[in-house]
């Protein structure tokens, strides 16, 4: 059964948790457990209901043919409400607020304020001691089990993402006309950055073009700290956990941000400009993303033109050789709450539930979607149907290496991301505030990191200068941000030595 949730709740606190989760405590106990088997087809099939996002426009029928069949691989019966995206979290907060929730849902954000304190409050069970006795789970990635565990608890299964992701999307044809190589390196960037701008790569006699597409996000300043041997997002640093910016190497970065917007190689309208409009306008020539938007990104634009040569590039060489920015290693958990699965035995179900859609045939099925109506197999590789709608949601019960299944017969570009992303992924740049908590961080990081960012963009548009941009971080520091270094710190140092 699937029902569809469409109205918005505002919910403005999580109300009652903890007073809620000392009964639940209470009642849970912590036993010893072993090994739960997986539904036999001489027992009744396991009822489960499930709240999950709903990110398309519709949600999936009941009589989806994905659905009976993940539910005759499992033998169980789901009964599932889809949520759509745009009121998901309200609705999971209003959920826990209320005290009626499914056995199994899917939690976005688990380390922010809200879902924070509902894990720390023990709304949910802590899955770490039973994925050892699993056959797939126990093979999660490290990386994104890592991140997504709180003070050595898993609250949810996290739902894996690739590390080494991000990178530099740019104008092949545009490259070859100007008879420039492909950048391997921070001043090859801005080289071809330079001639992007000044020597007419569209070849149309008009100063029309510039190098770089930037956003609010400012990515390319992201990734140019990371490639000068600085943190993403945070890092370890003669035994503290100190922000990008504190690096010595990173004003080096601001300023060739700075000089790059004073040269008009990036627009200076970047903090409200629309991601991709320019490089989908054919006015820039290279944006920084994640790899595989040069995939989905620019149909539309290589069918106007069908001259457009969308290639990307990634592992820059920097003081500490080849590095790549990373991901956060997961996205989402699946979790499942005590109130509604108080004893072990049903725990241990669902947990056999997770574990089997982590293998063969449900990983292609979760994919790519139905063999013959979705896609068919030739040499070994899914060839997706014209016109096939593939998965669709079905995908965000999906939480293992996003690319286990079936081999998709896959484009020159599609082939060529997958295999940097997974060449690369040694040398992925992790954030090491993903698997760490501050108090501070919980409540004012936020807060904090704006005035920082807002600091970034004066600084680079030229309207704050260097003491302007050191008295920022001056009162970064004494906001708050000291404290959350002293808490990142203490919490990796604790991790560290258990």
């Amino acid at each position: 059964m699937i029902t569809s949730f469409t109205k918005t709740k505002k919910w403005i606190a999580v109300a009652g948790i903890a007073s809620m989760s000392i009964s639940m405590l209470a009642a849970c106990g912590n036993k010893e457990t072993t090994s739960a088997a997986v539904n036999t087809n001489e027992e009744k099939p396991l009822e489960l209901s499930v709240m999950m996002i709903q990110q398309l426009a519709e949600p999936p029928k009941n009589d989806s043919p994905i659905l009976q069949k993940i539910q005759e691989e499992t033998h169980t019966k789901l009964d599932i409400t889809w949520v759509p995206a745009s009121s998901y979290d309200d609705k999971v907060s209003a959920t826990i607020a209320a005290g009626t929730m499914p056995d199994l849902l899917l939690i976005r954000r688990n380390k922010e304020s809200a879902m924070l304190q509902a894990q720390n409050a023990g709304v949910f069970w802590d899955l770490a001691p039973y994925l050892k006795d699993t056959k797939n789970l126990k093979n999660m990635s490290e990386v994104s089990k890592n991140n997504a565990t709180i003070d050595g608890q898993l609250f949810g299964i996290p739902r894996e993402r690739v590390l080494a992701r991000y990178g530099m999307i740019f104008r092949k044809d545009w490259l070859d006309q100007l008879g420039l190589q492909p950048p391997k390196s921070v001043d090859d960037i801005y080289t071809i950055a330079k001639a992007f701008t000044e020597n007419d790569p569209d070849q149309n006699g008009k100063n029309d073009t510039f190098g770089i597409q930037e956003d609010s996000t400012m990515e390319l300043l992201k990734q140019l700290a990371v490639y000068s041997g600085g943190a993403n997002g945070w890092g370890l640093k003669d035994g503290k956990i100190i922000p990008d910016f504190m690096y010595p190497d990173f004003k080096a970065s601001l300023d060739l941000y700075k000089k790059m917007i004073d040269e008009k190689l990036i627009g200076a309208d970047f903090p409200i400009a629309k991601k991709y409009e320019y490089f989908n306008q054919e006015k820039a020539g290279i944006y920084f993303a994640v790899l595989d938007d040069a995939i989905v990104r620019h149909t539309d634009l290589m069918k106007q033109n069908p001259a457009v040569v969308v290639d990307i590039a990634q592992n820059f060489e920097g003081p500490q050789g080849e590095r790549a920015r990373a991901t956060l290693g997961y996205d989402n958990i699946l979790a499942i709450p005590k109130s509604s699965v108080p004893d072990e035995g049903k725990l241990k179900q669902i947990i056999a539930f997770l574990d089997q859609l982590g293998e063969e045939p449900l990983q292609s099925l979760l994919m790519y979607g139905v063999e013959g109506t979705d896609y068919t197999v030739e040499d070994n590789q899914a060839v997706i149907i014209a016109g096939s709608s593939g998965s669709g949601d079905w995908k965000n019960f999906k939480w293992d290496d996003p690319y286990a299944g079936i081999t998709p017969k896959e484009t020159e570009i599609e082939a060529k991301v997958k295999n940097t992303i997974i060449s690369n992924s040694g040398i992925a740049v992790i954030d090491y505030s993903a698997g760490l908590i501050s108090a501070t961080n919980t409540d004012k990081g936020s807060e904090l990191r704006k005035a920082i960012t807002d600091a970034q963009v004066r600084y680079v548009l030229g309207e704050l200068d260097d003491k302007g941009w050191e008295d920022a971080i001056a009162k970064w520091r004494s906001s708050g941000g000291d404290q959350i270094i002293e808490e990142f710190t203490a919490n990796y140092n604790e991790t560290a030595s258990k």
